[in-house]
């Protein structure tokens, strides 16, 4: 909405030489209200139409642009609320969500999540020690808070799978679903920078990967189901946003078409009454008493 009302205000700047420009009268005085362009066009980038009703209230335009209007702030106001019911979606199924306890006891155990930040920099430190390469010393830097920067970086970038559950049961776990101290990491040629490709299931008994081999060994252990449907409704909530803004776009041109129309229109009723005098004189003949005789007729539109 910010963009479309300094969109609008220029508009409006820009518009303003148009104020200057008077149609011209004609020679015969004539005796009507003409219409100001500046307040039209004033009005209508305020309000939509309002111009066009105050210079012709049974205009098309005059309901066409405030119908428009509506229109796309309803449609604003749906598909912003929508991204943000979405956006409220995909935050907890990564970590507010709780999909089990560690020991199996709701009392004792401790709670697990779609994501992790302590499964992550666990991974992260194992490789950055296998590696021995400088390049990881500051390649895995994850925001200790729930930000929205935190939020797309999971979603984003692959280097921040190892923080989703299933990921690490597969990847990083052994069958007791402990850490699994050695892991088999597995590197891209030297000459493609000798970094980190993926590494073998180290728990081939996973109940995340049993019946689902085809789809977790995509890539040799670069995928996560929850990563994927985690992308799948930032993507939804994206959309939303996405429709919400051309909306705002939308209104911003709008108000700049409807003060546009407003030049048109009130220029077309300024001519229009100019070139036709409310009171007009005709000259013909009159009957009285079987003769003819010249008369003067007076006619007058009110």
């Amino acid at each position: 909405m910010l963009k479309s009302l300094i969109i609008l205000i220029l508009t409006i700047t820009l518009t303003f030489p148009l104020f200057s420009q008077n149609t011209e009268k004609n020679i015969i005085p004539v005796n009507y209200e003409e219409k100001s362009i500046k307040k039209a066009v004033l009005i209508s980038a305020v309000l939509p139409g309002a111009g066009q009703f105050y210079v012709n209230p049974r205009g098309i335009t005059t309901y066409l642009f405030p119908l428009i209007e509506i229109s796309l702030l309803a449609g604003y106001f749906y598909y912003h609320n929508e991204g943000k019911e979405l956006e409220k979606n995909y935050e907890k199924y990564a970590t507010q969500e709780i999909i089990g306890y560690e020991d199996g006891d709701v009392i004792n155990g401790s709670p697990i999540y779609r994501y992790s930040r302590d499964k992550f920099h666990q991974v992260a430190n194992d490789l950055i020690a296998a590696s021995g390469n400088s390049f990881y010393n500051n390649h895995f830097n994850l925001d200790d808070s729930n930000t929205q920067h935190f939020y797309e970086d999971i979603g984003k970038y692959p280097k921040y799978i190892f923080g989703w559950t299933d990921w690490y049961d597969i990847y990083a776990a052994d069958e007791n679903g402990d850490w699994a101290v050695n892991l088999n990491w597995i590197w891209f040629e030297e000459e493609l920078g000798n970094k980190w490709a993926g590494n073998d299931p180290t728990n081939p008994n996973s109940a995340y990967y049993l019946g689902n081999e085809e789809l977790y060994d995509l890539n040799r252990g670069k995928y996560s189901q929850m990563r994927s449907e985690y992308i799948k409704l930032r993507k939804e909530a994206e959309e939303n946003y996405d429709i919400s803004n051309l909306c705002s776009f939308g209104l911003a041109f709008n108000h700049i078409f409807s003060a546009i129309d407003a030049v048109r229109v009130t220029k077309k009723y300024n001519a229009d009454h100019l070139t036709h005098n409310k009171i007009k004189i005709k000259f013909g003949p009159m009957f009285t008493d079987n003769q003819i005789y010249p008369a003067v007729y007076l006619f007058g539109k009110f």
